[in-house]
């Protein structure tokens, strides 16, 4: 290399490096620069969140109050609806297991040969029929011993 071109090359680099120490020099304002508002807009948000924070707490304690009183009206309203069913339920299901009850109880009797309620609720029936027929022929006998009387 010759000496023009040490010289230029001595140079060249001389200026390269000012530039970069004006660069780190300027990067490091920016970056301050940077951290500094950084740290003031946390400071503003801290500060804003205190003062509207209050009114905020406040509104929501407002409206979840309104909502627990809705909650509890329909709770309420659901609670009796579902009492109402579950008693229904609970009726029809009894009625059901009386029925099968009442129906294995007697099927059992019935095998065994002894008599249930309904046999005797039938036989009081088939009573009260041949005691109306009875009744019936002796009117008619007592009717046709008038007529031979009479003759």
């Amino acid at each position: 290399m010759d000496n023009a071109n040490i010289d230029t090359s001595i140079e060249d680099s001389e200026e390269k490096n000012k530039l970069k120490s004006r660069g780190s020099r300027k990067s490091a304002l920016d970056f301050r620069k940077y951290t500094k508002q950084i740290w003031l807009a946390g400071l503003g948000a801290f500060s804003r969140a205190e003062e509207e924070g209050n009114k905020l707490f406040d509104s929501l304690v407002k409206v979840g109050e309104e909502l627990e009183s809705k909650t509890g009206e329909l709770a309420d309203t659901t609670v009796g609806k579902v009492t109402e069913k579950a008693k229904e339920s609970v009726s029809e299901t009894k009625d059901k297991v009386e029925k099968i009850l009442d129906t294995s109880v007697n099927h059992s009797l019935n095998r065994i040969g002894l008599v249930t309620p309904k046999d005797l609720q039938h036989i009081e029936q088939l009573l009260v029929q041949l005691h109306i027929k009875v009744d019936a022929l002796i009117e008619e006998n007592q009717q046709l011993k008038e007529k031979l009387n009479k003759k």
